[in-house]
C-alpha cells in the first residue's frame, strides 16, 4: 500500500486575521481527504507560540518549533494563515529555507500582493485600471493634519476609503463619508499601521473572481464571478465578510457574458502579473465604464462563507476536492 503524504495544516499567526485563520484551518482540516493524506495542524498563537496537535497543551517558542517542524517530515504545508507574517511571504520564505513544500504562492509574490501600494502600480503598469489614491504617513499626518484633509477633499472628495495598505479581511479599513469624519477614520487606521492609503470611492456593483491551477491539466481556471451584495451594512466590511447572512452573495454574478470575460480576464492577468501560483481571488468593482481592481488575495478565506470555495463548487468542485487539487498542484513543481 502506498504510502499516504503528510499535510500539515497551519493556522493561527500574530495579525489581526488570527480568528479568520483559525476558521480557514479547522474548515480545511475537517475537510481534507484522510483517505489520500496524514493530516496535522500548527496553530500559531497571538504571541507567536506554536502548538502542535499531537502535544496541544504544550506551546512551543519560535527557535525550538522550527526544528519540531521539521522532524514532522511534512510532504506540504497547507498555509491557512491571513494578513502580516503569514500571507506577505515571511513564512513562505522560511518554508523554502527548510525545503518543504506549501501551498499558493512564493515568497516575492506573495509579498507583493499583500502590498495594495506596489501591487496596484504593477497592475496599472499592465493596463488595469485601479482606484486613485494617495499614501500618507503617520509623520506627514501629525505635521499637516489640515493640510492633507484639504488636498483629499479636493483631490479625491468624499466619501472616500482610507485603508492600511498590508491588511486583509477588511481590517484597517474605513469609509469616512465627509471631510468631517475624516480625521477619525485616518487615526482609526493608523492603529494597524504608520502608512495608510487614502483611494478614490469608485462606486459600483462588487465583483470577485477566483482563479485555481489545474492540477491533472495544468491549465489555469478563472472560475464563477461572484457578485458581493451586502445586505444590512454599506460596504463589504469585517463583519459583513464573515457573519453568516450578512451578504448575499451571487454565483454566477447576473452580468453580460462579455463583462464576465472581462473580469475573468483581468483576475487572470493580476494572477500571473503578480506571480501567484495554485489559487487567488482578485476583488473588484464594476463600475459603470468598465471594472476597476482593487486587490489580489494570493491566500483568500477558506471558512464555511468564503467566496473561492463557492465558486469552485460553481464549476462542480467539491470543497474537499478544491483542497486536493490546491495541495497536489503544489506538489508538482
Amino acid at each position: 500500500m502506498k504510502a499516504q503524504k503528510h499535510v500539515v495544516v497551519m493556522m493561527g499567526g500574530t495579525s489581526s486575521e488570527h480568528d479568520i485563520s483559525i476558521k480557514s484551518g479547522t474548515k480545511v482540516l475537517e475537510f481534507l481527504d484522510q483517505e489520500i493524506y496524514t493530516v496535522s495542524s500548527i496553530e500559531i498563537t497571538r504571541e507567536g507560540e506554536w502548538v502542535f496537535s499531537d502535544t496541544p497543551g504544550e506551546y512551543v517558542e519560535f527557535s525550538r518549533a522550527i526544528p519540531r517542524l521539521r522532524d514532522m517530515h511534512p510532504d506540504c504545508v497547507f498555509i491557512a494563515l491571513h494578513g502580516p507574517f503569514g500571507e506577505d511571504g515571511r513564512i513562505q520564505g522560511l518554508l523554502d529555507l527548510m525545503n518543504i513544500p506549501y501551498t499558493g504562492s512564493g515568497c516575492a509574490a506573495s509579498g507583493l500582493a499583500m502590498d495594495k501600494i506596489l501591487s496596484k502600480r504593477v497592475m496599472k503598469q499592465v493596463g488595469v485600471t485601479v482606484p486613485d489614491e494617495i499614501i500618507l504617513t503617520l509623520k506627514e499626518w501629525k505635521a499637516d493634519r489640515e493640510g492633507i484633509t484639504e488636498r483629499i477633499t479636493s483631490t479625491l472628495g468624499f466619501p472616500c476609503i482610507v485603508k492600511n495598505p498590508v491588511q486583509g479581511s477588511s481590517l484597517g479599513l474605513a469609509f469616512p463619508q465627509t471631510e468631517a469624519e475624516f480625521a477619525d477614520a485616518v487615526e482609526q487606521v493608523l492603529g494597524f499601521g504608520d502608512t495608510l492609503m487614502v483611494e478614490r470611492m469608485v462606486h459600483g456593483r462588487e465583483m470577485t473572481c477566483g482563479v485555481i491551477s489545474m492540477h491533472e491539466t495544468g491549465e489555469l481556471v478563472a472560475l464563477p464571478v461572484t457578485e458581493i451584495k451586502p445586505v444590512e451594512a454599506a460596504f463589504f466590511d469585517y463583519q459583513a465578510k464573515y457573519t453568516p447572512g450578512a451578504t448575499e452573495e451571487i454565483t454566477p454574478a447576473d452580468i453580460p457574458d462579455e463583462v464576465r470575460d472581462r473580469i475573468q480576464a483581468i483576475s487572470l492577468k493580476a494572477h500571473e502579473t503578480i506571480g501567484c501560483s495554485g489559487f487567488s481571488r482578485s476583488d473588484m468593482i464594476l463600475s459603470e465604464k468598465e471594472p476597476v481592481w482593487l486587490e489580489v488575495n494570493t491566500i483568500p478565506g477558506m471558512t464555511s462563507t468564503s467566496l473561492l470555495p463557492q465558486g469552485a463548487q460553481e464549476i462542480g468542485m467539491s470543497y474537499a476536492e478544491l483542497l486536493t487539487n490546491i495541495i497536489e498542484d503544489s506538489l508538482s513543481f
